[in-house]
């Protein structure tokens, strides 16, 4: 094996086994949202948050928010954590929807039997209008791959309490249990085959450039020169840019609700065709199973799952969001260690 240089091959998917990573329960809301539960503190307060690899700052409600917001949710307490400090930096972060305020403090973070010291986390001040008062997570824990940002999986790399610099998602669809992420390894109970393999623009939201984009197996051109994606489980939605996105939906056979919506005959969704995604030489297919929305209306129709993106180009190329309705479809590694994010068929 070590001559034909398959040995290599075999130690490389090796090293990425759940036996030496730590496996994080996620919560799925309504297919919309994906939380699990931490403690911060010593003792633990303990929180549910939004695991987001399209953002940097791990954050919390907190006893020195007053916004309506905070109110619906636990809040931290840091008097009675015995390992907090601050320096008092003040933070900001503006989403997609909603933003929030507030103070940079340090304290203990745990997920089950996963514990580290000395983490940044972002302590809410003020959340302005509904946004984070209507999910059930108490904060966000960004994700992003930005090294010099504090992220927690930069800490548990450089605290040494996980043996390979990656993490794994596997999404259930249809608010199913078993949606999990895995820190420092994979979970190979959850995928089949190989993981292919996309590199990432470093010190990015896990930012890829791919090169084909087809439906119904017909390649459309518009990534004929490479369309670049952010890797984004925060992001609910396939969010295709806008210059394309009315072409798309009428090619798919979409038609406008009176809200502007797109939307699917429920019954005709078996018949809808597959999009495409060639990324690196691997073609990933989104069967219409997973780009409509499943719940129906009062008129027998499904909701598109695909929305524009904000931006048309990013680095002079067609600008997408790879959210929850892409990521469903596929066991997900983040390799921080080799710049890549890798794509597999679920189990």
């Amino acid at each position: 094996m070590e001559e034909s240089g398959t040995l290599k091959e075999i130690l490389k998917q090796a090293q990425f086994s759940s036996e030496q990573g730590y496996t994080e329960n996620l919560i799925n809301q309504y297919d919309m949202a994906y939380f699990g539960k931490i403690g911060i503190g010593t003792p633990p307060q303990y929180f549910y948050v939004h695991f987001d690899t399209g953002s940097t700052t791990l954050w919390v409600n907190s006893v020195f928010c007053k916004s309506t917001a905070c109110s619906y949710h636990h809040l931290f307490n840091p008097g009675k954590s015995s390992t907090y400090y601050s320096n008092q930096q003040p933070f900001s972060i503006h989403y997609g929807t909603g933003s929030v305020v507030g103070t940079i403090g340090y304290d203990t973070v745990t997920m089950g039997e996963l514990s580290v010291t000395n983490q940044k986390i972002g302590f809410s001040t003020q959340e302005p209008g509904n946004d984070f008062a209507r999910p059930l997570h108490d904060g966000i824990m960004g994700l992003a791959f930005k090294p010099d940002q504090g992220t927690i999986v930069d800490t548990m790399i450089q605290e040494g309490v996980i043996e390979e610099p990656v993490f794994a998602f596997y999404l259930s669809r249809d608010s199913e249990s078993g949606s999990e992420v895995v820190f420092g390894g994979t979970d190979p109970s959850q995928y089949q085959g190989e993981i292919h393999w996309v590199p990432v623009q470093q010190d990015s939201h896990w930012q890829l450039v791919f090169e084909g984009f087809e439906v119904d197996h017909q390649a459309t051109g518009w990534c004929e020169n490479g369309c670049t994606a952010i890797t984004d489980t925060g992001t609910s939605l396939l969010l295709c840019p806008p210059q394309y996105v009315d072409t798309l939906h009428q090619m798919l056979g979409a038609q406008e609700d009176q809200n502007g919506h797109y939307v699917f005959d429920c019954s005709n969704v078996s018949n809808l065709p597959p999009l495409t995604f060639i990324m690196n030489g691997a073609h990933l297919h989104l069967p219409a199973s997973a780009y409509v929305l499943q719940e129906e209306d009062s008129n027998g129709n499904c909701r598109s799952g695909i929305k524009n993106s904000h931006d048309q180009y990013r680095n002079g190329l067609p600008y997408w969001i790879l959210g929850d309705v892409f990521l469903r479809q596929f066991y997900t590694v983040f390799d921080q260690g080799n710049a890549r994010v890798g794509f597999a068929s679920l189990a």
